[in-house]
């Protein structure tokens, strides 16, 4: 068994073209207005992307929709 809990991928959502010192709590607080989080992981090497997971996918729906094209700032 893996050491990592697989993610649903129904309720996961990727985040591009973040800046190298975006942080999980800019993550957090940007993508928590749309639902609870299960998870949110951002890549340090090489920086510049992050995957959010939601407990609902309906909630990962409305955060593409909402954040889709914006700048995630806190």
């Amino acid at each position: 068994m893996s050491r990592y809990r697989e993610w649903d991928l129904s309720c996961k959502v990727y985040v591009g073209n973040l800046g190298s010192s975006a942080s999980k709590h800019e993550i957090e607080s940007a993508f928590s207005k749309y639902g609870p989080l299960r998870n949110v992981w951002v890549a340090r090497n090489p920086p510049g992307f992050a995957f959010v997971e939601f407990e609902d996918p309906r909630d990962a729906e409305d955060a593409v929709r909402g954040l889709d094209g914006t700048y995630v700032r806190s």
